[in-house]
């Protein structure tokens, strides 16, 4: 099977190659990107095979010297890798864990600067609002300040929505139903 994908993967780069003339300045980017896949699928696919190979002639000559016993060699390894595994998943989870809740506390720290962002350019629209005469000046002023918020908005929605996310991929919960339909909709209460 594996030769069988390196033969076909091969294949494939070679027909792109060979309709573009051999030249790789010549091909667009579905062209390159096919190829780039191809070639990382080469970069596992080989050295798989090799090693098959390679644990074929090592069983066999193991085989000659301690016969059956040559099968202790694999399982044995085999057995140890699973038990590195078994050993090092709790830590390398709960440090994958560390990672996220390190992330989420700085998208929390963020949203409560935007928060406090918005905040401030609402009192400042207000004192400016209470202070002003209704001039041409002060509505594109007011127009602006407007434009601002809303962007502050967005962005607090977003980093809201990546959190949400964050949370629901960390605890593995499905999504509320309000919150797929706030993301089809595209409609957000503020």
């Amino acid at each position: 099977g594996t030769a069988t994908d390196i033969g076909s993967t091969l294949g494939r780069i070679t027909m792109i190659f060979l309709r573009n003339g051999c030249r790789r300045s010549r091909m667009n980017i579905v062209d390159t990107a096919e190829v780039g896949v191809d070639a990382r699928k080469l970069l596992v696919l080989a050295p798989m095979l090799l090693c098959f190979l390679l644990g074929t002639v090592a069983g066999a000559y193991l085989f000659t010297l301690i016969d059956v016993f040559a099968l202790l060699i694999p399982a044995s390894l085999t057995g140890f890798v699973g038990l590195c595994y078994m050993l090092f998943r709790q830590r390398l989870k709960g440090y994958l864990q560390h990672i996220e809740t390190e992330r989420l506390n700085k998208d929390f720290e963020n949203i409560r600067g935007s928060l406090e962002r918005a905040q401030m350019f609402l009192r400042s629209f207000n004192a400016s609002h209470r202070n002003s005469k209704g001039g041409d000046d002060n509505k594109e002023n007011n127009g602006q300040v407007v434009i601002e918020l809303e962007e502050g908005f967005e962005d607090m929605l977003e980093r809201m929505r990546d959190i949400e996310e964050g949370i629901e991929h960390f605890c593995h919960t499905p999504r509320s139903a309000f919150s797929q339909h706030e993301r089809v909709s595209g409609q957000h209460d503020i």
